[in-house]
């Protein structure tokens, strides 16, 4: 159960997931990472700091949606990820592996991905 804050900075896209106690599924994720895929930013930021895990079908949207951005030579950058789910996003093909950073300052230096315009 997931609650998320969306800011537009001006090179990417920030998403903060906190621990929500309504609804049961990923609806609002799922909602906020469209709308973020939608935008012309070359990142998309998901900020986990406020979790101490993800659910099977976060972590699933958050790989698609990697795969989709890497399509489209932008990036999904995931911070903070908890070491319980960590694993998940490692050792992956190009293609479908989101870049892990350990916070957002780690995030803000990256450089800018190669091919986008």
């Amino acid at each position: 159960m997931l609650d998320v804050h969306r800011e537009e900075l001006p090179h990417s896209y920030l998403l903060v997931l906190a621990p929500a106690s309504t609804e049961v599924d990923e609806i609002k994720l799922t909602r906020a990472l469209h709308r973020a895929a939608r935008s012309a930013k070359q990142a998309i930021w998901v900020d986990c700091s406020l979790l101490d895990h993800l659910t099977p079908e976060a972590i699933d949207l958050l790989l698609a949606y990697a795969y989709l951005l890497h399509g489209q030579d932008r990036r999904l950058v995931l911070c903070h990820v908890p070491d319980v789910v960590r694993h998940h996003f490692l050792d992956l093909d190009a293609e479908s592996q989101p870049l892990v950073v350990p916070s957002l300052l780690d995030a803000d230096t990256l450089p800018p991905t190669p091919g986008f315009q």
